[in-house]
Parts: C-alpha cells; structure tokens; sequence
C-alpha cells in the first residue's frame, strides 16, 4: 500500500522545519534509506531517508514551505501502486500521519501530477500562469501559494526571512519558476548587500572626542534581526530559567596529576591513533563515574513523576558560528577514554560543519559546558533543560595555593555545577562535585580500572 513520508521529531523543542530540497522528483524510484528530502531546522539540517523502497509517487509540501513535526511530505508507491482517490492516504503508512497542513494542501495534487518542468521565463506583464507551457499544472499550482501582500507569490519561509531582514521580497530578482523569490534569493540578496557595503569606503573619523553621530543625531549603531537559531537559543534559555529553579556551587580542582598524566600520554596517543587528546574525554568519565553515585543527577521531572536514567548520555556544549548546540556521546559510561576521545572530536566537528544527525542532538542525560576553552575562569552555566544539572569547566591555570603549610604552584581548575533546585537538593549536588574534584585529583587510582 503507498506509504507517507513524514516530518519526524525533529530534536528537543523543535516543531517545524523548511523544507530545503527534494532530492527525488515524482516518478523517480527511491530505495529503502535512501536520501529523499532536505529539511532545515533551527539546529541542524537533515536528509531525510526514505521508510521503504518504491517510486516517489507524490510532493506535497513544496521546497521553501515551513511543515511541522507529523506532517505529510509526500506518497511513495510499489510497483504498480496509483495514487489513492482524493489525495494521499494515512492508510498503510509508516507512522501515523495527519492531512497535509494547511500551508501545504494546496499545491500538493498539481505538485504530483509530473516532474517540475524548467523554469518558464515570466510573461510578458507579470503574468506567471500564462508562462506556463501548454498549462502546465505545476506552475498552475503557483498561483495558489500564498501571496506577500503585493501581488507577488512567495513561501511563508521567505516571507518571513525578507521580514526578519526588512527586505522589500518586490525589489529581489527571482529565480523559481515564474519568477518566484526563493529562500536561495533572498540569501544572495542579503549576501550581495553585505559585499556592496564592506566595498564602500571607510566612514571618516570624526574629530578627538566628538562621538560618531547617525545621520539622526544620534549614535551609530549596527542593527541586525535575530536570526532563526538565535530566536530559538533565547526561548530554550528563557524557558530552563523560568521552570527550573538554578542553583549553582563551585569548587576547586587540583589538575596537577591529571595534566602530568596527559603530558605523558598525549604524544602516544596522537601517533597511534591520529587523536589530540584533551581534558574532556578524562572530565567526562569522572562525570560518569560520579552520575552513578549520584542518580539524581542524571535524572529529570515532570509535574507528576521523576525519572532516573540508568543510561548515561552525556552532552558536550560546542559552540559554531550559527550558534550553541549539544551533540550527545550515548552511552558514555560504555566506552574507553580513546573512544570518547575521539568521539568527543568526531561530533566537534560535524556540529562546527552542520553535519549532525537528529540521533546526534537527542536523548541527553546531563551536560558539560567548557567555557575554559575560551580563557574563563568561572561562570555559571544555564541547565540544558529537561536535564537537572550541567557541569561548567574552566580555564586549567598554574595558581599559587597552600599546601602543608607551604605556598606551592598547582595546575588549577574551578568547577561549577548548576542544578535544579526543584529537584536536587543542595546536599546531593554539593557532594557529587567534590566526587568529581577527587576523581580527577586522582586519576591513577580508577581510570585504570574504568572501561
């Protein structure tokens, strides 16, 4: 029976994604697996595999189209399988799909009817229907896209991007079918203005002390609207803030045996396995280590129930130019320090080159934010909300401390956890990071013993 292509759980919080590109055409045969559709998130984007071998017998949210977690994409069909009387069907589908969504219903049937021809040039006066040739249903099904209000027939996707940068979608050339403005559009015009402006000469300074004033009297200032992923970093902060009750303590870490060990192993361990080996694949284990001693840690609530996680999926903070994301090492306390290692480096940088996969970013137990990484010496990081805890490391510095009455010079670390107070008490997680301080203190008396 045909089967549906749907949107799948996207990621914690995410609900929606633009569809970026089909990588099938209708009529093209798909195997099982297979790539079929590019969706855009605010996190990651994903290529979509087919759930079952077939032909593409249907499209029915067009690239450019914003669909939400459930909705249906399109129909796939065996060998000698027509398409269902009145449209796709949920009958014989893989997971339960709803109707089309609203914004995708209507050029679902013409979008199906046949590949998308080239791109018609626009007719003479505007007209985009009367481009089509031989009237063609799929740039027929154009006319039924929502218009931008001017006449001018766009996606939301981009309606929403040309307001997010005040851009005026009329002024930008298209280059859909018809003459429609795509998401691709928009972005070269937002590129090409930033190339035109960094060509213009440099703004002369004004005399010593006078302030650099607008045009308005008032001062200079660069705006630029928040992006989507940012938009979206602020919710989830906003949101772990006002449902989580953070609390957050500090203590301090002698890293000196910890930093003689890895000056010994580094070299070995980057010959033989090609790895640069860091402090967080030894943090990490300590992490795992201490979750076990202290479940609530791992743990998470809801209104009704409190859950322990028996499995220890430890996220690892990244941060990209697009912004902050969470790749998860699954199953952690199931591996050895060269395979964090080079698990940890692996994720790094996919997430820094956008290559995650949804599996990358899901199921997290507890977090581990290195803000040392950047020369921080402390801070107090936000919980990665469901989570009950996220772990903050530092800046490792040589420091001046007592030690048996005598002022000697250690390699030293803060480490910060931060917890929701809702659910962990302060007793609890004060006593899993000392367990933390004293695994790392002392990492020859367990890491060999430790998997």
């Amino acid at each position: 029976m045909p089967v549906t292509i749907v949107v799948p759980q996207l990621g914690e919080s995410v609900v929606e994604g633009t569809i970026g590109k089909w990588l099938k055409k209708v009529g093209d045969p798909i195997a099982k697996d297979e790539p079929i559709v590019e969706i855009i998130t605010d996190k990651i984007n994903i290529e979509l595999p087919s759930p079952t071998a077939g032909t593409l017998g249907q499209i029915a949210v067009a690239e450019g189209l914003v669909a939400q977690v459930g909705d249906t994409l399109g129909i796939i069909l065996a060998a000698g399988e027509s398409l269902p009387a009145g449209g796709a069907s949920s009958s014989g589908a893989v997971a339960a799909s709803p109707s089309p969504a609203p914004h995708a219903a209507a050029p679902a049937a013409s979008l199906s009817a046949a590949p998308m021809p080239s791109r018609p040039a626009p007719a003479p006066g505007g007209s985009q229907a009367a481009a089509a040739p031989g009237g063609s249903q799929a740039v027929a099904a154009l006319a039924t896209l929502p218009s931008g209000g001017d006449g001018m027939r766009t996606s939301p996707a981009v309606r929403k991007l040309a307001k997010d940068y005040s851009l005026d979608v009329a002024q930008i050339r298209g280059s859909g079918m018809g003459g429609r403005v795509t998401r691709e559009d928009v972005l070269a015009h937002i590129e090409a203005s930033r190339v035109a402006a960094s060509a213009r000469p440099a703004f002369a300074p004004p005399a010593m002390g006078a302030p650099a004033m607008a045009a308005g009297g008032g001062r200079e200032e660069d705006v630029q609207p928040l992006t989507a992923i940012r938009k979206k970093i602020a919710e989830n902060m906003t949101r772990s803030r006002h449902t989580a009750a953070h609390c957050s303590t500090w203590d301090e870490v002698d890293m000196t045996a910890l930093v003689e060990m890895r000056g010994r192993l580094k070299e070995k361990v980057k010959s033989d396995y090609g790895l640069n080996l860091t402090y967080m694949p030894f943090i990490l284990k300590a992490v795992v280590r201490a979750l076990k001693e202290y479940p609530v840690l791992n743990a998470s609530m809801t209104e009704t129930e409190v859950h322990y996680k028996k499995y220890y999926n430890i996220g690892v903070a990244v941060h990209r130019d697009q912004g902050l994301i969470v790749p998860v090492l699954h199953d952690a306390d199931r591996k050895t320090l060269l395979q964090i290692a080079q698990e940890i480096d692996d994720l790094g940088a996919r997430a820094r080159a956008d290559k995650l996969t949804l599996n990358d970013i899901q199921g997290g137990t507890f977090t581990i934010s290195n803000a040392g990484m950047f020369g921080a010496t402390a801070s107090t990081p936000v919980i990665n909300y469901p989570e009950s805890a996220i772990l903050g490391v530092h800046l490792i510095q040589e420091r001046p401390v007592v030690r048996d009455h005598r002022i000697v010079v250690r390699w030293m670390m803060t480490l910060v956890i931060s917890f929701d107070h809702r659910l962990v008490d302060g007793t609890p997680a004060v006593m899993f990071l000392h367990r933390v301080k004293e695994l790392l203190e002392n990492p020859e008396s367990w890491l060999l013993d430790s998997v």
